[in-house]
Parts: structure tokens; sequence; C-alpha cells
């Protein structure tokens, strides 16, 4: 089993600058004082809100880093999507720790790719797609939600991506197989951001095509509690090994890892 402390990242204050709506989340862009420390964040890496024993929080908030932007005049920027539920205004402060964990490399060369996400977990697909696009590569998207409020930043990805597929939830996998099998897509990389019995499904009809595949396997609107940075447990989950299994604790190995960790079939 994987053990260790928080990792030794310095935490900042981020000062919140702009809102912008986006269905049931917002876009919150936020300047930070140590372009440094962000320049080399990518899309699958998170960041940690630490408690504030005066609001009475028992656990951080962990939220997907949205995206990084440094500009020489006017500083370091990095954004979150937050639910617009929590009310976050320009002119706050939020203390942040980050950004943790593995993210998710796009390819050297320009291929083209296909991403998956369901709902708020496929939130650094959003950063992705851009970074893949800037590379050359053609991107194909293809997301899930229960309701459409819940599809995150659609006019953002459409603008990246050569098409965005939408579907409900039991409807994900026959969609993604119809746009990997489509003679027009030619995908060499999968990349997937979803809650972990998604991800399993994704993986298992992207590998039988003999994709590669990249998942964020970090489930931030699960059901348990989740703390970014090793102490909960609440993440670990049990992929298989040379030696049979072993439990992988995501926001320390990860949260990105090769998708034949997921796929039940090589756990048998």
């Amino acid at each position: 089993m994987t053990t260790g402390g928080p990792p030794a990242v310095p935490a900042t204050t981020g000062v919140v600058t702009t809102v912008r709506a986006a269905g049931a989340y917002d876009v919150v862009t936020l300047t930070v004082p140590d372009a440094g420390t962000w320049a080399a964040a990518r899309p699958g890496q998170l960041v940690v809100v630490p408690v504030d024993p005066t609001r009475g929080s028992v656990l951080p908030e962990v939220h997907w880093l949205a995206g990084v932007h440094a500009d020489p005049v006017h500083g370091t920027s990095l954004e979150l999507v937050l639910d617009a539920g929590r009310d976050t205004a320009p002119g706050e402060a939020i203390r942040l720790l980050g950004p943790l964990g593995r993210g998710f490399s796009p390819p050297s060369t320009p291929v083209p790719v296909v991403l998956v996400g369901h709902e708020a977990g496929a939130l650094p697909l959003r950063w992705l797609v851009t970074m893949v696009r800037q590379r050359g590569c053609t991107a194909h998207v293809v997301l899930s939600a229960a309701d459409p409020e819940r599809h995150l930043d659609l006019v953002h990805l459409r603008r990246h991506a050569r098409a965005v597929v939408l579907a409900l939830p039991e409807d994900l996998p026959a969609a993604l197989e119809r746009v990997l099998d489509a003679p027009d897509v030619d995908a060499a990389v999968v990349y997937a951001a979803a809650p972990v019995p998604v991800l399993r499904e994704v993986a298992g009809r992207a590998l039988a095509r003999g994709l590669p595949v990249r998942a964020a396997a970090l489930d931030l609107d699960g059901p348990g509690p989740v703390c970014g940075t090793g102490l909960c447990g609440g993440c670990d989950l049990e992929v298989p090994d040379a030696a049979g299994t072993r439990v992988l604790r995501p926001c320390l190995e990860g949260p990105v890892v090769p998708g034949e960790l997921l796929v039940e079939e090589a756990r048998r």
C-alpha cells in the first residue's frame, strides 16, 4: 500500500479576478504571485484549498486545475471550475496548495486524439483540448451527463475540437465506439477523465482496439471524502501487478495513470 505524507508543495494565495457562469459551474480566474511554481503545471493536476477551521470545514476542497496563463505584463493566473453554489466572488482571496499530482502528457507529434469525460469529471479535458490543438493534433470529444446543465463549458470545447459528441451516461459506451470506429477519426490515443466505473468502460473499449489510454483516475465528486494529499485513503484503487494486485493511490501516483490499470479483465 502506498504511504506517505502530503507532498512538499508550497502554498500560495490567489485572488479572484473574474467569475464566469458556465451552466451549473463558475469558471474562476485567480492571479497568483509565484509564476515558477505553476509554469510546468499540466491538465490532470490538482489544487487543494486547505481547511479553514473558522468556517467549520473538516476536509479541504480539492479541485482540478483548469488552466494556467503566464503574461509578462499582467502576471500569472490560473483557472478553477467551481460549483456555482459556492458563490465565489471577485476580490476573494483563496489559499491554494498545488499543483499536485501527475497530469496528462500531450502527444509529442501531431496525431488524432479522442477525449472522453463525464460531467465535472471531464474538467481536465477542457485544458487538455487546447494543448493538443497547439501541438497540431485533431481532437474528438465525447461527453456524457445526466443533465445538460452538467456539461462543462461546451463553447470552449467546440472552439478547439473538431467534433463534440454528447450522450447520456448509459449511451456513452456506444457513442465512444462509434467515434473510435469512424474512419475519419483514426485515433492514436484516448484521454479520459471521469468516475472510475466510467474509466474502466472507456479503457476496455479503447484497449480492445489497440489504442493507448491515459485516464485521470480520481473521482472528486464520488461518494467518499478525498483529501488530494494521500492522507485519507478515499481514492484507493486495487490494480493488477506482478504479485497479483496492489493498492494505487491516484492522488499520489496519478491522478493520470495508464488505462491498463483500470481494466477489470486485467485483474483476473
